[in-house]
Parts: C-alpha cells; structure tokens; sequence
C-alpha cells in the first residue's frame, strides 16, 4: 500500500515544496524547477503539459497515525 495519493491539478497550481508524480517517480518540486511565461506557458522539469491541458499528479502524502 502506498503512503500517498495523487490528484489531478492544473500546471499553474503547483508550487515549490510540493510533491509531484513525475515519469513514475515521485519528486519535491522547487522554485528553479517551474518556469513561467514566454509561448509555451508555465512549465514544470521543462515540462508544459501539452501547453496546459494534461494535469500533473500532486502527490499528497498520507500521514502516520
């Protein structure tokens, strides 16, 4: 059983500190790895999503009881 569940959320959403399912790994995104502006929009590990139409899995991470 994981320790995690991911959600579907909009490139523009995510923010540095928070943890995202990237290429089957999980991975702590920080403040270089999400570019903004310029033709192809915010992009995250280099990243755009398909110009924002792909979601991007947020992991949230369930905590010990």
């Amino acid at each position: 059983m994981t320790n995690y569940e991911t959600v579907k959320t909009h490139i523009d959403m995510i923010r540095p500190g928070d943890t995202v399912l990237y290429n089957g790994e999980l991975r702590t995104v920080c403040k270089l790895d999400i570019k903004g502006g310029g033709f192809m929009g915010a992009t995250l590990f280099g990243d755009s999503y398909r110009l924002g139409t792909v979601p991007v899995q947020l992991a949230r991470i369930r905590r010990a009881v």
